[in-house]
């Protein structure tokens, strides 16, 4: 898996989205702008913890479909990267998200995302560049665990984002 070009990819699709859409950023506001992107992050990673149900005691043995699964986990891929571009966290690689110790538990996961969402919100909105990063790390690598026990390789994902991404 190669995560840089993933990274480029959102980017090159953004700026796609950006020509063709008749809204400009100056008129969103660049605060607005900000919180958009992590509203968005929040909203889809919901979305894809809504789909799981695994907040549900008596969903426990839920059957997702994985086409739908696939769908909500690209969703969230997609604002997680364009985050990523915007704050030149795309320097990271799978190595380092690899590194990182990995909960197993879906609600933990999920939980834990949230919560460092803010976290990152707060580091960026401080220039706080070093926590900025080592949260977006954590976020990312939880988020890699996300998709690894929803049974999801990120080698399978990132195919089917190369696919999905060309329009």
């Amino acid at each position: 898996m190669e995560l840089n070009n993933l990274f480029k990819i959102q980017d090159i699709m953004e700026n796609k989205i950006k020509k063709m859409s008749s809204i400009s950023e100056n008129s969103i506001g660049e605060e607005n702008l900000f919180d958009v992107k992590f509203l968005a992050l929040q909203t889809k990673l919901g979305e894809l913890a809504n789909l799981t149900k695994c907040y549900k005691y008596s969903m426990i043995d839920y059957e997702i479909p994985k086409e739908k699964l696939i769908i909500r986990y690209m969703d969230t891929l997609k604002f997680l990267l364009s985050i990523g571009n915007n704050y030149n966290f795309n320097i990271i690689d799978n190595t380092v998200i690899d590194s990182i110790n990995h909960e197993e538990s879906l609600i933990k996961l999920f939980s834990n995302i949230f919560d460092n969402i803010s976290s990152l919100k707060s580091a960026l909105k401080q220039d706080n560049f070093i926590d900025g990063i080592n949260l977006y790390i954590q976020i990312f690598s939880d988020f890699v665990s996300i998709g690894e026990i929803l049974g999801l390789s990120f080698d399978e994902l990132y195919d089917t984002y190369l696919k999905c991404s060309f329009f």
